[in-house]
């Protein structure tokens, strides 16, 4: 069994995230000895001569990458992707992942896709990857492979050869790597085996905001820029302005493709089933709730969101608030909630699988986020008539129409957060606007059927099947 897939069984989540920390913190400072190994690999990846010829790959799959199918934006994305684009793209579809039910957690929407009929597996673990690629070609061309991603840390070059073998195998048409650590060993794998057109849909703003940056993703992604295969996707301005600094690469490299949000797929839940859910967490019937739903990890400033309830609370005491969540700072969160009193007030749940009925609990949606691309639940609560209240960070304001749909807070002062949040709940006739106009800005700027026209573009596809994205979304 895989090492980390072994963790994750064995290993409490707290121990699990504070050794991948170390490991990471150790790799940051051993960065100079990546670089040295980075500048002696044979030739650039852009001048690697591929493993196949190009003609190998006309009539290939598309192929998208993930780690899994968590509870996440970007997961629900590639579910409205993947439904989206099969009854349209005239040939095979599939997702290959990288550590699909290693965690309960990576299942989360696997149920979304019941009717998608093309494949969802694992890449080949990497024995069978090499037995794979041995079949497939010369004992020479497999050691030039291994001499050329030699500089990688070792966990990548295992995924990179997982997925060359697949390539090699499916020689897809397309290769659509989502989100950093998955997309550049999905990239590296696709230009050493030769697959003609790759996709790097990177979903937030650049990595070293967060803790799971790692060294090699800035050499990676710099020699990858230089590929002519290769095409470099944000899912927001803000998100591609801050790769390209931090690249050093014009702007004019990426490709902003926004979100996008299936109607048919979200809907406001009846008023009994919200009257269930607030009797859950023992919310009195006429109780203000103020909620959000994200992992609870540093970036998202869960501690942050905490703080705000508790001003909101001292001004507002009949105000109720739910975050749901998972993530490596969940004890902290509890932590928080009892040092300020709010027991009674802040309900910590776990995921729940139907968002729309989560979201239907709550008046006003509130995310405080550090770093943000495009927060997929963002857009699912303004396109349910929720007004939102976001901290400025990354592409959330451009999520949100100021002062119509909700209110975009530049400070991360939890007192000028709440101020926002309680003039929202003291103007019921705002709140009725947003019903409307929520909605509406959503449709205009981040409908499905504007996505995935823009998906099947950049696949070099027409959108040749008839009906509506959303309807094939539908089934």
């Amino acid at each position: 069994m895989h090492l980390r897939s072994t963790a994750r069984l064995v290993l409490p989540p707290n121990l699990r995230a504070s050794l991948v920390r170390a490991y990471f913190r150790l790799e940051s400072v051993l960065k100079g000895s990546l670089s040295k190994r980075f500048e002696r690999r044979p030739v650039q990846i852009s001048e690697y001569v591929p493993a196949f010829a190009l003609r190998d790959f006309g009539n290939g799959p598309i192929v998208l990458v993930n780690a899994g199918l968590g509870p996440g934006g970007v997961e629900r994305q590639i579910v409205n992707t993947l439904s989206a684009i099969e009854p349209r793209a005239g040939r095979k579809v599939g997702l290959l992942c990288l550590s699909l039910g290693a965690d309960p957690e990576l299942i989360f929407f696997l149920p979304a896709l019941a009717r998608f009929s093309g494949f969802i597996r694992n890449a080949a673990s990497v024995p069978d990857a090499y037995r794979m690629l041995s079949s497939l070609v010369s004992r020479p061309e497999l050691r030039r492979i291994k001499r050329q991603i030699a500089w990688m840390p070792w966990d990548i070059r295992e995924e990179i050869v997982r997925l060359a073998a697949e390539f090699a195998q499916l020689k897809p048409a397309v290769v659509h790597g989502w989100q950093d650590g998955c997309a550049i060993p999905a990239a590296y794998a696709a230009r050493i085996v030769g697959v003609p057109r790759i996709l790097i849909s990177m979903r937030n703003v650049r990595p070293t905001n967060f803790i799971w940056y790692r060294p090699y993703m800035y050499h990676a992604y710099r020699e990858l820029a230089q590929c002519p295969e290769v095409t470099l996707v944000n899912n927001s301005e803000a998100g591609a302005i801050d790769y390209a600094r931090w690249l050093d690469l014009p702007a004019d490299r990426f490709i902003v493709k926004r979100n996008g949000l299936d109607f048919s797929a979200i809907r406001r839940a009846d008023r009994h089933r919200v009257a269930a859910l607030r009797a859950r967490f023992a919310i009195p019937p006429d109780a203000p709730v103020v909620g959000s739903m994200h992992r609870l990890n540093e970036e998202k400033r869960p501690l942050l969101w905490i703080e705000t309830a508790r001003e909101i609370a001292d001004r507002l005491p009949e105000c109720r608030f739910v975050m749901f969540g998972s993530g490596m700072m969940r004890k902290d969160v509890e932590a928080a909630i009892a040092a300020h009193g709010l027991q009674r007030h802040v309900h910590c749940a776990e995921p729940i699988e139907d968002a729309a009925l989560g979201l239907s609990l709550f008046d006003v949606f509130l995310l405080t986020s550090r770093a943000e691309g495009t927060p997929n639940v963002l857009l699912e609560a303004s396109a349910l008539g929720i007004p939102v209240v976001v901290t400025d960070s990354g592409g959330s304001r451009e999520a949100v129409e100021d002062g119509v749909t909700g209110y975009v807070v530049a400070s991360a002062d939890p007192t000028a957060i709440a101020e926002r949040v309680l003039d929202i709940l003291q103007a019921p006739e705002w709140r009725a606007s947003v019903r409307t106009a929520g909605p509406a800005f959503i449709e205009r700027r981040f409908g499905l059927d504007r996505m995935i026209a823009e998906t099947l573009a950049l696949y070099g596809l027409p959108a040749h099947a008839a009906g509506s994205a959303s309807a094939a979304s539908a089934g």
